[in-house]
């Protein structure tokens, strides 16, 4: 992966985080976090189930908010939340950063934190940078003081708290950068380098793709400060290397995976039906595209619904996890469907997409997370748009290779 420009001034990204509460997904995020109908959904992400009943009811929530969202919103908040809570389960792995770790999970749940992660490495020409690497570059008795950048960091903007920690394995000379930690992404000495929205010259703001753009960011640190009660992992390229066996963090974040693929899926297939019942297109045979994403849907339902059968107490992380294996078979199959489903969606559009017919834009309502956005924004972003593509190849990005990960 190519490294990214990084061409943003202090003032512009303080300027963003300023007014970062009026935009489209700032405000959808508020609706979210602040839906009464969605109060068990924030006490089951931050609570590892102990029990079945407890397990698939965590599920369900997982899969209900996927639901309003259309399953297009990856970090938005569960996927953290499970995480932090593996990592709270199993604090022991942490070493010293026990505490701190059992007590950053307890103000996450109280607060109802929206957390993201920054965790890949820039990179030239495929290469990891060495000068941009993350590092401590001082320390003092109330905390460390890092510099250097990650990325991957979608919701970075608009998260509480961003999480720090190596995404791949580190060598054993490099253990000035084997960091866990948790840093405000407005915090001293933090930049958030974001990509803008996608919002349409043609789209009106109240249906613009943005009320669902997490966006994604280069997070670049100079001497930003990092109290104690915030260092989980500090120089263990061991805790590091191990977080995720020692932790079991990918369990709940699988399964979040998952149930929000069961939810895209759907939602691509009834955004088809929609369209079609919508009047005359291009596709020659419409019904046969639609089975074929009515069969897209169902059979990544089944993969998630196989996925919560196969669960058991896992007794290592000492909560109720889903089998490893079916969750990387529903994962992987998805992954290679994706791009399929979205060929289809342009099939149906055709010529459409250049030139709407009347009354294409009018339906709204399809994902509860964004009622105000139009069938055919939803549509046209999704099938050509920049929007979509992106997604896919997040989609893509996300696990690698499938053929891989079934191998495990």
């Amino acid at each position: 992966m190519e490294t990214q420009q990084i061409s943003c001034s202090t003032e512009s990204i303080s300027a963003t985080f300023a007014e970062r509460t009026d935009t489209p997904f700032a405000k959808t995020l508020d609706g979210l976090r602040t839906n009464p109908d969605m109060k068990l959904f924030w006490d089951c992400i931050w609570t590892p189930p102990e029990t079945k009943e407890q397990f698939l009811e965590y599920a369900g929530q997982l899969r209900r908010f996927a639901t309003h969202s259309g399953g297009l919103l990856g970090r938005s908040p569960d996927f953290l939340a499970g995480i932090v809570s593996a990592w709270a389960a199993n604090a022991d792995h942490f070493g010293e950063g026990a505490d701190a770790i059992r007590e950053f999970h307890r103000e996450c749940r109280a607060g109802n934190w929206i957390l993201t992660h920054a965790i890949s490495d820039i990179s030239e020409r495929g290469r990891i940078s060495e000068d941009h690497l993350l590092k401590v570059v001082a320390r003092d008795a109330d905390g460390i003081y890092l510099s250097g950048f990650k990325q991957l960091a979608t919701l970075a903007l608009y998260s509480d708290v961003l999480l720090i920690y190596p995404y791949r394995q580190l060598t054993p000379a490099e253990d000035y950068t084997a960091l866990c930690v948790a840093i405000a992404p407005d915090a001293s000495g933090v930049t958030v380098h974001s990509r803008t929205g996608f919002r349409g010259a043609h789209e009106l703001p109240d249906q613009s793709i943005d009320v669902l753009d997490e966006q994604d960011a280069i997070i670049e640190l100079d001497h930003a400060f990092v109290p104690n009660s915030r260092v989980f992992i500090d120089g263990s390229i061991e805790r590091c290397n191990n977080l995720r066996a020692g932790t079991g963090m990918t369990h709940p974040a699988w399964i979040q995976a998952l149930a929000r693929m069961a939810a895209k899926a759907e939602m691509y297939y009834a955004l088809a039906q929609r369209v079609l019942d919508g009047g005359q297109t291009s596709v020659k045979e419409p019904a046969v595209v639609l089975a074929k994403l009515r069969r897209f849907a169902a059979s990544t339902e089944r993969d998630f619904q196989s996925a919560l059968e196969s669960a058991t107490f896992d007794e290592r992380y000492g909560f109720w996890a889903a089998e490893r294996g079916m969750l990387l078979q529903g994962i992987g199959n998805f992954t290679e469907r994706i791009e399929g489903a979205a060929t289809l969606l342009s099939q149906i559009a055709g010529l459409d997409l250049i030139c709407p017919k009347p009354g294409r834009t009018t339906q709204h309502g399809l994902i509860p997370a964004a009622p105000q956005l139009s069938d055919w924004t939803l549509f046209t972003n999704l099938s050509s748009g920049a929007y979509g593509y992106r997604q896919n190849k997040y989609e893509l990005a996300f696990v690698g290779d499938p053929d891989r990960l079934a191998a495990g």
